[in-house]
């Protein structure tokens, strides 16, 4: 299967995950600029150069899932849960590009 073949279907299984109807750019939520949020329901962050990011929860009260999806391999690290409420500091569990997905729990 070819790589483009690939990121097709790691595309639909994130998007069969998330309520993307719900979900508009908020480029201001994330410290890459690249985010889609429902905010204080869940956010998509793309890192298109791994290392960390900073996401804005502060409107955001309550518990959230965090999960890190390897967006060419397609495969899925949970993390923990964290609260709302702040401006959290994430950083990814594996070399090159990433997306940061939250869920409220």
């Amino acid at each position: 299967m070819g790589a483009g073949a690939q990121g097709h279907r790691n595309t639909r299984t994130l998007a069969k995950r998330v309520n993307l109807v719900a979900m508009v750019p908020h480029d201001e939520l994330a410290s890459t600029k690249y985010c889609l949020a429902n905010p204080g329901v869940e956010y998509v962050v793309y890192l298109p150069e791994g290392d960390e990011v900073t996401v804005d929860l502060t409107g955001a009260p309550g518990t959230f899932v965090v999960e890190w999806i390897h967006p060419v391999e397609g495969t899925i690290t949970s993390g923990s849960t964290l609260a709302g409420g702040g401006k959290p500091n994430f950083a990814v569990p594996f070399p090159d590009a990433a997306v940061l997905y939250l869920r409220k729990s």
